[in-house]
């Protein structure tokens, strides 16, 4: 069961989870425009919680040239989870797609 929230509790949470989905829809935007670097992404999830906490499968989905199959076969062949974060990627995992992003 849900907890009981205020008013302003509610309005506060909707507004937090607006924040997040229009921060991860601008670096999406941006990685799709060449604008930002995947490393550029891996320094800003090191800093913010809410970039860490984006799934890797829709920022490499993002990454110029990767479409749906291209994104889950890299997936596949680096073991990277599909419902893993940013934050839960192991240092091998996080130099592979340096490596094949730089």
């Amino acid at each position: 069961m849900l907890p009981e929230m205020t008013d302003e509790q509610r309005a506060a949470a909707l507004e937090r989870a607006g924040l997040a989905r229009r921060t991860r829809a601008e670096i999406k935007a941006l990685l799709q425009t060449g604008s930002l670097t995947f490393s550029d992404v891996l320094d800003r999830a090191a800093e913010d919680d809410l970039v860490a906490g984006t799934r890797a499968k829709a920022i490499i989905q993002s990454m110029p040239g990767m479409g749906k199959i291209t994104t889950i076969r890299l997936m596949e062949e680096i073991g990277i989870a599909e419902n893993r974060t940013l934050r839960g990627l192991t240092p091998r995992q996080t130099k592979e797609l340096l490596d094949r992003f730089s």
